[in-house]
């Protein structure tokens, strides 16, 4: 992990906080529609689905949310190949991948973090993002863990040196054992990890 484009990052991601409603409405606006757009260009899935419902591609810009068809879990895995936006990607690979490797940090294809669900309902789902999408999504974690803090704030208690613990399983590619372990060294040892930010894994 670069921990100074990530304090970078984290600044600019906190900056919308200053933003007011209509604004923030309007940025999450932008967003959801240009996201529209990519999948209807780039997944046949969303793009059939779309249209079963009636939903023109002029129309991505002006229909509210709830105008489009929602999918759950079991829609997404039974779909994925066709869902996805990033050709010959498919669950069986990624269940392959991480059965022969072990639940490091280690890629795959070289770029993409692989995490799955516990298989509660009956079988893991296997989840990809590359190095942008997984960078966005520690910053939420962090954003989220150190909500009412200013980046001042933030590096005055990055200098204290905390202490932190995270108490996982961490015998699979599991999202937030995963995420925490970012950078460390030694996740996917032990079920149970200490966590610091000075020396690493304490065992």
């Amino acid at each position: 992990m670069d921990y100074l484009k990530t304090l970078r990052d984290l600044f600019a991601f906190m900056k919308n906080t200053r933003l007011s409603e209509t604004q923030m409405r309007e940025l999450q606006n932008q967003k959801l529609r240009a996201l529209l757009h990519f999948v209807w260009e780039r997944s046949a899935f969303y793009r059939h689905t779309f249209e079963e419902a009636g939903i023109t591609e002029k129309q991505l810009d002006r229909l509210p949310l709830s105008a489009f068809p929602t999918i759950d879990k079991t829609i997404l895995m039974e779909h994925f190949e066709e869902l996805i936006t990033i050709p010959g990607l498919n669950q069986e690979q990624l269940r392959k991948f991480d059965a022969e490797n072990t639940a490091d940090r280690r890629p795959y294809l070289g770029k993409y973090h692989v995490v799955h669900s516990s298989g509660s309902t009956g079988k893991p789902g296997y989840f990809i993002y590359d190095e942008a999408a997984w960078h966005t999504m520690l910053l939420g974690i962090i954003r989220g863990a150190l909500w009412n803090m200013t980046i001042l704030q933030i590096l005055k208690l990055l200098a204290g040196r905390p202490r932190i613990i995270y108490i996982a399983a961490t015998d699979g590619r599991y999202g937030g054992a995963m995420a925490v372990g970012d950078g460390i060294d030694g996740v996917g040892q032990n079920r149970c990890i200490w966590i610091t930010l000075r020396s690493g894994i304490q065992r």
